[in-house]
């Protein structure tokens, strides 16, 4: 008998994509971290998903302690959120041909929504050189719609 691989036949099987067309974990984690579309993805996913969170998340701390001042606590995880989103679309360069292929490719309501309530935030904070980087991004993926 020759020397079967049951890797190899049972990794046919494997996909990308889990049944709900979200990429497995292995997906990601092979995927390469210096992508623009990594950075897109990472800083649409940061900013959604706190959306989707924020309102269980600002229940489970009232509930813990009703004296905390549940405001600060929100301003404080916007700050961490939107500096953490930053540090990932920072890396996206907009004056690379490629970069703004892939912003075509996913262009996106989320990603468009996630930009939007970034520059909402940093000029609340007067971080103009943020903004303009972000609305320069906003703009190319509405010229690419």
């Amino acid at each position: 008998m020759s020397g079967m691989d049951i890797n190899k036949i049972f990794g046919t099987f494997n996909s990308d994509r889990d049944e709900n067309d979200f990429p497995t974990p292995k997906f990601i984690k092979d995927m390469e971290e210096n992508h623009p579309r990594y950075y897109l993805g990472m800083f649409s996913k940061l900013i959604n998903n706190h959306l989707s969170y924020q309102k269980g998340l600002i229940q489970m701390f009232q509930s813990a302690d009703p004296k905390l001042d549940i405001k600060d606590i929100e301003a404080a995880g916007e700050h961490l959120l939107y500096n953490r989103a930053w540090d990932y679309i920072s890396k996206f360069n907009p004056e690379d041909k490629y970069c703004l292929k892939v912003l075509q490719k996913e262009n996106t309501f989320k990603l468009k929504d996630a930009l939007n309530l970034s520059i909402k935030h940093f000029e609340k904070g007067e971080e103009y050189e943020k903004c303009a980087f972000l609305k320069k991004l906003l703009d190319s993926s509405k010229s690419s719609s």
